[in-house]
């Protein structure tokens, strides 16, 4: 059985998770303010990583246990997994601040691993003195939670389009001028602590492209997931993916099964249909990467826009393949948009370079998609959508065999 490396896992859905925000924030209509700052037009690529780094530099300075730390870590990478297909607000809204916070309180529960951080993700956005969306006050609030408060609002002051020399001391000053109100005493003194010293402002400014300045202060978790654990996570995400948008409701859970039964079809091992069942969950990972404005569109796509469409599978690969143990479940999901004839998209693949796995994922999802019901429209029934997928063939597009399996898998399970 596989063997997945965790860290390398959470990394991965971090990425995901501040494209979702960046996506999220195109869209964003309702613009508030706090402390007079203005976040609005905040640049979320390295939202995750730039908060994690600051936390766990705090997390240092008040010396927490080697638990504690792992804790805060997978905490503040994860922080925003309950606003990442809700983001319609500002990001400080209070509306959505309660929204996300439970939700993603909610989603972390399920975590294969790890799920007692559910209490921190709550929490981390309630202000010591009590004026925050939930209403904690002072040591009710837990420390990691508080640690992250602070580490989340310094990350969204930093602005990357200018050096971090020029606008430290402003931040610094904001950060002091929250005392006792969104922060601790303590806690602003820890921060004043390691702001003074060049490295840390450095390091800010350069996380972004030196992976290697986060690997050198992370905890190490020391842990793998096997198969079963990360189909878990799979699902997760693919709950995020699909309620990004209404046109896409059980969408990637419909693939999956329909990948998982084409392959118990054509005789696969057991590990193999289930990592062919979280290929299928996966497949559409990047589209939280894609604004809703175009996933959401009642109409036909401009040409713009269907270019910005068709860059969601090259996000799933760029998302995935951070993972390194699962290269083959990245292959297989980030291809179901290739053809034949090499006219798909996004790397223009043809039959030789298209493995059966390729092919099979291909037709589920043209399938599934033509199935399913749409705001536009009902889903067609078989025998239509099947007609539609013949007419590919006989076009070049697909697969005919791995059409025939499916359409045997459909037979079998009393589908048609």
């Amino acid at each position: 059985m596989m063997n997945i490396n965790l860290d390398k896992t959470i990394r991965a859905m971090a990425v995901a998770l501040d494209l979702a925000q960046i996506s999220s924030v195109k869209n964003a209509t309702i613009v508030e303010d706090i402390s007079n700052v203005n976040f609005s037009k905040h640049n979320y690529l390295n939202h995750s990583k730039r908060t994690t780094y600051i936390a766990l530099k705090l997390g240092e300075h008040f010396n927490l246990s080697e638990i504690t730390m792992q804790k805060l870590y997978i905490t503040a990478l994860l922080h925003d997994i309950g606003a990442a297909n809700s983001l319609k607000e500002s990001h400080i809204s209070n509306t959505f601040v309660i929204e996300h916070c439970k939700k993603g309180s909610e989603i972390i529960k399920d975590f294969p691993v790890y799920s007692n951080i559910s209490p921190l993700i709550l929490f981390h956005h309630e202000n010591f003195d009590g004026s925050g969306a939930m209403g904690l006050k002072g040591d009710e609030i837990p420390f990691v939670s508080q640690l992250i408060r602070l580490s989340d609002l310094v990350e969204l002051l930093y602005s990357e389009k200018s050096p971090s020399h020029v606008q430290k001391n402003s931040i610094i000053e904001w950060v002091k001028s929250n005392s006792n109100s969104i922060f601790s005493q303590e806690l602003v003194d820890g921060f004043l602590y390691i702001a003074e010293v060049d490295i840390f402002w450095f390091d800010i400014e350069n996380i972004s492209f030196m992976d290697f300045i986060l690997d050198n202060i992370s905890p190490k978790l020391g842990i793998s997931l096997d198969l079963f654990q990360f189909e878990k996570i799979a699902y997760i995400l693919a709950s995020i993916i699909d309620n990004k948008s209404a046109f896409t409701a059980k969408h990637s859970r419909g693939i999956a099964d329909l990948a998982y039964m084409v392959s118990k079809h054509v005789g696969y091992s057991d590990e193999k249909c289930l990592q062919m069942k979280i290929a299928g969950l996966l497949h559409d990972i990047g589209k939280l990467a894609i604004p809703n404005s175009i996933l959401d569109k009642n109409g036909s796509l401009t040409e713009d826009e269907f270019s910005i469409i068709k860059s969601h599978v090259y996000f799933t690969k760029v998302i995935l393949d951070r993972i390194e143990d699962i290269r083959d479940i990245s292959d297989w999901a980030s291809n179901h948009h290739e053809k034949l004839n090499g006219n798909g998209y996004p790397r223009k693949l043809d039959a030789p370079k298209l493995s059966e796995e390729c092919r099979i994922m291909c037709v589920c999802d043209i399938y599934q998609a033509l199935t399913e019901d749409r705001p536009y429209r009902s889903g067609l029934n078989s025998h239509r959508a099947l007609a539609i997928l013949d007419g590919m063939i006989d076009d070049g597009l697909i697969c005919n065999d791995a059409l025939n399996k499916l359409k045997a898998t459909l037979v079998e399970n009393s589908f048609i």
